[in-house]
């Protein structure tokens, strides 16, 4: 399973899953609803 796999990791894991959300958080300060209402209402 996907949990045995990331065991042998150890703590990397928990280090890549904070830089993960640290990252989500900066690019979608105003929610991933926001980004996607922006993203329709922008014309192309």
């Amino acid at each position: 399973t996907m949990q045995n796999y990331l065991a042998t990791f150890g703590d990397w894991v928990t280090i890549g899953q904070g830089i993960i959300f640290v990252v989500a958080v900066l690019s979608f300060r105003e929610g991933v609803v926001g980004v996607l209402a922006k993203w329709i209402r922008k014309p192309l």
